[in-house]
């Protein structure tokens, strides 16, 4: 009975179990003859392995006579066969089964079926949850991000950064797939009777080179993930684009997609949702970055061959991610080979770099270094501006990477990076700026279902400007920001259908807003120290993403941080009700080192909502507000060596921003075209703008010029993307305004009489075609056309003279805009050998940037100049100033051994 029993409830099971493999045995001819019960019996005495199977199966089955030797599993398959019956093993033991045989012998052969629970549990339970971990198959490392997919139920859900997942499911059968970009997706049959956990590894795709797909990130993300206002590319997606110069390049490709504007001409820095460039916060292995580019945008600062991936949330922002109210970017650097030693390089007309990556102790320690420097006075020549022609220019950077593996459960992995710039600007001014970084990241294993991760890490970003335009009053002027930071984050899968994040962090700044001493002793330009500026911002977060059924999820999150001000420093007292100006200070308070100046707290709830309509389409909401405490002080649209942090005080607020976004996404053709349709709306609380001629630079008093108000925003966002086929790429237009309102409550601190008027960031539209064209297994086309209205200006519109001197008139704040901005880039690229066993690989890549020489402009200015021909003999002008106004060739050739 006992063993009709077990038969009973393992009836469903019709496929191979895994478990031990069947022991190697060779039966002679004492097993001749002998009717299958009795078979069993003896080979159950001999080799301690019990038959389980229902009488009337196997009752008129008789076993042949056997001469010489046979394989135990091979006289199985003769004698079960022929009577419609087939075996299966399950933790040593083994199970006849009617149907045909599937597989006869088990030696390590890997199978799709896996059985998790006791199989005398099944029907004892509806549900069961499915914990596990997938891994790279070459490295055995965690793969983070790895998508775990129920096709007929519609559920999905991602690998944590430790490799594990979590997912509830039915118990019985069911069909997981498991993929990875890149690798080959792996689909397993799971036979769920109770709460288990497994194991997956992804091996790296062999892909037919004629069949190349170019994506940013798996297609069916687009409509799956419950995240929203999320964008992702990898670094293969980025260097198919047409770059300036032929180099790939991260802050430029993210401003192809909707709703991330650029903020010039090669400008550093982007905007997000119509917010400002300083509201963006950019993370490389969890270490932020306070300025991105090299050659004040010309190229980014990291080498692309050591990222992996980059992410981009423009709304819907993890509640572990503070301290910016627009976006969040986060880097992710690529694993380096943990089998062999690889070279990567590449020399272009402007920069050249090489990298290497490999094993330090096979399996447990790998390295990842680059270097890369510019030979780019020459491109310099190129340009209009007889200025930028008699300058000097270049830039170098250096990173190095660790990662050291002790066991399976724990990963190491040290990241550092510094780089240099400089610019000599036609004996006018000397630019230098550079980052220093360092990381430290653990993250451990605890069980299946917890892990964890700390982080410790370091960022400084200084600038030095020499400004000797004016004689015998040339000065230097230093800024700096410097960051230390040490976090814990805690990821939970215990609960099904919840998973659990949580964490807590702390920072500390030290802000330099501006030190300038005399250039030289023949200098007569006075000392000035801007008071420094010490704080520290301590955050905690408890997020929960939860399958409230297979069509239906939710986001929950919740954020506390607290911002802290201490001295050393002096600050100004004003008298009550007044303006904040000379005349009505009182006199000023002094803070030691061990006084706190200012306190801010600050909770930032965030939630959002996902419904899968059908297979291949979802409707998303969400909400999230976000703080921030430290802003930049600048009056131009992009960053400047003289532009500067300032912290929350007494007198500016952090910024507050409450986002409400909704979307409507939808794949067709089996995930080949993938479209999205957002909207979003912003309101800030505590924004700031500067009074006209307001003196920003070495201001202790800063609170002097600026004046404060809210702003508010808000647009939509469509994208149709083409992911398959010799043509891919994809159309994105961006509708987005962006206002401020200066209200006070006294006259010098409205503008533009307390309405609302266009922030400087404002551009309604934005067009952004993108194509890739595989022409063949070697060459491959590609083309990126982008347009955008130009940015708000504020122009004079009238002027007078009184006696030698002229007196202009400006508009209201931004009331007129620059001219519109378009262009065309191309590039080709050719592929060297093909061949898998070569060595030595190259590719070269022909580009021209700016294809139809667009003269856009960068900014619009008016100035007093010598009457020369060239200006009509004009003394005060209105003058477009353009940084490329010409097609810009260039060739770049990569190689890799």
């Amino acid at each position: 009975m006992q063993k009709l029993f077990i038969l009973t409830v393992l009836l469903f099971v019709n496929t191979l179990l895994i478990g031990q493999p069947l022991p190697d045995i060779q039966l002679g001819k004492e097993y001749s003859n002998l009717s299958f019960p009795d078979f069993s019996k003896k080979i159950e005495s001999d080799h301690h392995i019990k038959f389980y199977f229902k009488d009337a199966w196997v009752e008129k089955i008789k076993l042949p006579a056997i001469s010489g030797q046979k394989s135990f599993t091979e006289v199985l398959f003769e004698v079960l066969s022929p009577n419609d019956l087939h075996f299966i093993e399950y933790q040593g033991n083994l199970i006849v089964m009617p149907g045909k045989l599937i597989i006869s012998e088990n030696k390590g052969i890997s199978s799709n079926v896996v059985v998790i629970g006791n199989p005398l549990d099944q029907g004892k339970y509806k549900k069961a949850t499915l914990t596990g971990k997938v891994l790279d198959g070459k490295t055995k490392t965690p793969i983070p991000g790895a998508q775990v997919q129920c096709e007929a139920l519609s559920k999905v859900t991602k690998t944590n950064f430790d490799g594990i997942f979590s997912l509830e499911l039915p118990t019985g059968k069911n069909m997981l797939k498991f993929s990875f970009m890149g690798l080959t997706d792996e689909v397993r049959e799971v036979i769920l009777h109770g709460n288990g956990s497994m194991e997956v590894e992804l091996y790296e795709k062999t892909i037919s080179l004629d069949q190349i797909n170019i994506t940013a990130e798996r297609p069916d993300d687009n409509f799956r993930s419950t995240s929203m206002g999320m964008v992702k590319m990898n670094m293969k997606t980025i260097k198919k684009l047409s770059i300036l110069m032929g180099e790939p390049d991260v802050i430029k490709s993210m401003t192809l997609l909707p709703g991330v504007q650029s903020t010039g001409e090669n400008a550093s820095g982007f905007n997000v949702r119509g917010g400002n460039i300083d509201q963006n916060l950019i993370l490389v292995h969890d270490a932020p970055v306070y300025n991105t580019s090299h050659l004040f945008g010309l190229f980014s600062m990291l080498d692309p061959n050591v990222i992996s991936d980059v992410t981009l949330y423009k709304s819907g922002i993890p509640a572990r991610y503070g301290g910016r109210v627009s976006s969040v970017m986060n880097i992710e650097l690529r694993k380096s080979d943990a089998q062999k030693i690889k070279i990567n390089g590449g020399i272009g007309i402007v920069n050249s770099h090489i990298s290497a990556e490999g094993p330090i102790i096979k399996d447990k320690l790998t390295f990842n270094a680059g270097v890369r420097s510019t030979y780019s006075d020459w491109m310099l020549k190129l340009l209009k501006n007889y200025e930028l022609q008699n300058s000097s220019v270049r830039f170098n950077d250096l990173n190095l990477k660790l990662d050291y593996t002790p066991d399976k459960k724990n990963r190491i992995s040290l990241f550092g990076y510094c780089s240099n710039d400089y610019f000599n600007y036609f004996e006018s001014a000397e630019y230098g700026y550079g980052n220093v970084i360092g990381a430290l990241k653990w993250r451990s294993i605890y069980n299946n279902n917890n892990s964890g991760n700390l982080s410790v890490n370091f960022s400084k970003y200084n600038s030095d400007l020499v400004d000797f335009s004016t004689k015998n009053v040339e000065y230097n002027l230093n800024t700096s920001i410097e960051q230390e930071q040490v976090s814990y984050h805690f990821s939970s899968g215990v609960i099904a259908r919840h998973k659990l994040n949580s964490g807590v962090s702390l920072i500390r700044y030290n802000i330099e807003p501006g030190y300038s001493t005399p250039y030289s002793d023949f200098s007569i330009a006075p000392v000035v120290n801007i008071d420094n500026e010490q704080a520290t911002e301590a955050s905690a977060y408890l997020e929960d993403e939860y399958d409230l059924t297979p069509e239906l999820s939710l986001i929950a999150g919740l954020r506390y941080s607290n911002f802290l001000l201490f001295g050393p420093f002096s600050e100004k007292t004003y008298a009550d009700n007044s303006p904040l100006n000379e005349e009505t200070e009182l006199g000023s308070t002094t803070y030691s080192s061990s006084d706190i100046a200012n306190i801010n707290h600050s909770f930032e709830p965030r939630i959002a909502f996902r419904w899968e309509f059908d297979k291949s389409g979802s409707l998303k909401m969400g909400y999230n507000r976000t703080t921030q405490n430290i802003r930049q002080i600048a009056n131009s649209a992009s960053i400047t060596p003289a532009d500067y942090w300032k912290a929350s005080d007494k007198f500016i607020s952090p910024l507050i921003s409450d986002q409400y976004a909704a979307g409507f996404f939808k794949n067709f053709s089996n995930n080949n075209y993938e479209t999205s349709l957002e909207v979003y709306y912003k309101n800030i609380q505590n924004e700031v703008d500067y009074k006209n001629g307001a003196r920003l630079i070495l201001n202790n008093d800063l609170e002097q010029v600026l004046v404060h108000g809210v702003g508010r925003a808000y647009g939509a966002e469509l994208l149709i993307k083409k992911n398959n086929g010799n043509l891919t790429g994809w159309l994105a237009y961006t509708y987005s305004r962006s206002f401020k309102k200066m209200d006070g409550e006294f006259a010098e601190e409205k503008i533009n009489k307390g309405k609302w008027y266009r922030s400087n960031y404002d551009k309604p539209h934005d067009f952004t075609l993108v194509m890739n064209y595989k022409i063949s297994r070697r060459f491959t086309f590609a083309s990126n056309f982008t347009y955008s209205t130009g940015r708000p200006a504020t122009y004079p519109e009238q002027k007078y003279s009184m006696g030698s001197y002229e007196i202009v008139t400006f508009s209201e704040r931004n009331k007129y805009r620059m001219p519109d901005y378009h262009r065309l880039d191309m590039a080709l690229t050719y592929e060297g050998s093909l061949k898998r066993v070569r060595k030595w690989h190259s590719s070269w890549t022909f580009s021209v940037y700016n294809v139809y020489g667009r003269n856009n402009a960068f900014s619009v200015f008016y100035d007093k100049q010598t009457p020369t021909r060239q200006n009509d003999y004009r003394v005060y002008a209105l003058y477009k100033f353009s940084i490329i106004g010409v097609p810009v060739p260039s060739f770049t050739y990569n190689f890799w051994f």
